[in-house]
Formats: C-alpha cells, structure tokens, sequence
C-alpha cells in the first residue's frame, strides 16, 4: 500500500474517534535527522486527545495490533500516555494529550540523571507488563531489508555482507534471552518529559517479544557515544552495574544500528516524501555501527555477554 496520510483521511480518523477538527492543531512534522521523529504517521491535536494514523506507505512494516495492544498495557502501566480509542483498519490510535510542562525529549535531555533514571523506570514498567504475541526478531528484519533492498534495485552499502557477517556474532543472544514486552526502539524523540521529571514512552510501532536489554541498549546509544557514561544509565535500569548485562545490551544496540541504516536506506527509495533525510539519518547510523563494530571492545563484548559460548 502506497500514500501518505491526507487531510480527508486525517478528518475521517478523528471524526471515527469521536473527535471534531474544530480548533485542532498538527502534531509533529516529520524529521528524520538529527531525531528520528513522526516518520510512520501524522498526527494531530484536538479534543484533549492526540490522534495519530499511519502513513499507507508504511503500514506493511508493522504489526499494528501489536502496537496497538502494547500501547494500551503501557498506559495502564504508567509507562506511556493512557489510550482511549484504536482502529486497526485505518490504523488510528488516539490517545490522551500530554499538554502543559510536557515536551519531547532530545539527545541533551538524556544528559540529565533524573530523565534518565526515570525513562529506565518507565521501560521496566513496561517490560512487566503481559506477554504479546508478536516475536521481534531484528537479526529476521535486517536479512529481510537486504533482501528486499537487493529486489528493488535499492544500493546497499557496499561492505553490508562484511557487517552482517559481524554483527552475526551477537545472534545467539537470541536464544539466551528471557523475553519481555518492548518497543524496540530508542529514539529520544519517543520519550516525554512531564512535570516534576516524569519520563512517559510513546510509539510502539515495532513492539515484540524480545530481550528486555534491546530497549535498555538502544537508549543508551541516544545517550552518549562514551561507554563509561552509559554505566550509569544501565544500572538505573538493572539496580546496579553488571558488565555481563550492560555487553549484552551495547550488543543489541550495535545490531539496532544496522537494522535502522537498512530501514533508512529502503525508505529513501520507498517513500513518497523525498524531502525527508532518511539517507542522511541511515549514514549516520551506519557510521556509528562500523566504528563500534571495528572497536577492539566488539569481541570482548561478544565474550562477555557470552554470545561466544
């Protein structure tokens, strides 16, 4: 399926929800670079509720009743915004507006304990609650983007079966892990900072069964590219730092980065908006994996996590 989301459908979404357009406003633009940001949907503001639909044209790539379902735990949770009102067939979600005092997270908010500390709170919150159905499985997703980069003509980096043949060495983690609920996804974008430094989890788009550590991982990459100041951060979530967990989820990170540099690169050519910067964004990604993955510490992950056993 092909197409954005226009504003007959957007009007139709709201209008099914219950909601009218009178006073509404427009939710976020889309931004892939520097934040990772409103790419799969649009949405808009009106009636004390955020209503979001995705794009058509990228409705394929996602489990929306997994989403959806995963979206409605975390707000019983207190993990994320609490949701009122979904619709798979259109692929509307509408949820409660965060308003005044609220704001979107970026990479120097991540530089404050407090956020942080109570981000990592809000995923284990998350990671409690009920099993879903879907599995996650990014090392099944990044052999799927190559292969259907390859089909659709779509230049894939020219080391990428080097990178895969890497990044393969962290796959038993697969089998090792204890699965939880996730959003698989790190973006600082999907974090909320409320009053009083409250921290709430948006979009859940790519939620799966998967190693609780993949989400740990991924928002620790948006912290810092330092290590050393990712200890910290880790042990927020663990209760303490523990190198065989904090290996773990650096590993998982790593792969994060190879399957949003692939994403990125199809989406270049898949999507309609060719002013969005996915090129840009996936580069970006892309570099950051080749120096973790030519970085002495790699293999020493490897064997600390005990993905080499």
């Amino acid at each position: 399926m092909n197409g954005l989301v226009s504003d007959t459908m957007m009007a139709e979404a709201v209008s099914a929800a219950g909601l009218g357009m009178e006073g509404a406003i427009a939710g976020p633009a889309a931004l892939a670079s520097p934040s990772y940001q409103a790419l799969e949907s649009r949405s808009i503001i009106t009636g004390g509720s955020f209503v979001k639909r995705i794009h058509p044209e990228m409705q394929q790539d996602f489990d929306l009743a997994t989403a959806f379902e995963l979206a409605k735990r975390a707000g019983q949770a207190g993990a994320g915004p609490e949701i009122w009102w979904s619709d798979l067939a259109s692929g509307t979600i509408a949820m409660e507006t965060l308003g005044d005092g609220w704001t979107t997270a970026r990479q120097n908010d991540l530089q404050i304990p407090a956020v942080i500390e109570a981000a990592m709170q809000a995923m284990k919150k998350l990671h409690g609650c009920a099993a879903i159905s879907h599995r996650f499985d990014p090392f099944a997703r990044i052999d799927e983007l190559m292969e259907s980069c390859s089909s659709e003509g779509v230049a894939l980096p020219d080391d990428v079966v080097w990178l895969r043949r890497v990044i393969a060495m962290a796959e038993p983690l697969l089998d090792s892990a204890t699965l939880a609920p996730c959003r698989n996804d790190g973006s600082s974008s999907n974090l909320m900072i409320g009053p009083e430094g409250k921290v709430l989890l948006i979009d859940y788009d790519r939620a799966g069964m998967n190693d609780p550590l993949y989400d740990v991982g991924c928002l620790l990459a948006e912290m810092t590219d330092h290590e050393r100041d990712m200890h910290d951060g880790y042990a927020a979530y663990a209760g303490a730092f523990d190198p065989v967990g904090f290996a773990r989820s650096r590993l998982w990170s790593h792969v994060d980065d190879m399957l949003h540099a692939l994403w990125s690169r199809r989406m270049a050519h898949r999507s309609e908006r060719k002013a969005v910067e996915w090129i840009k964004y996936g580069e970006w990604r892309l570099l950051r994996l080749r120096m973790a993955l030519v970085h002495p510490l790699f293999e020493e992950k490897i064997r600390t996590s005990g993905a080499a056993s």
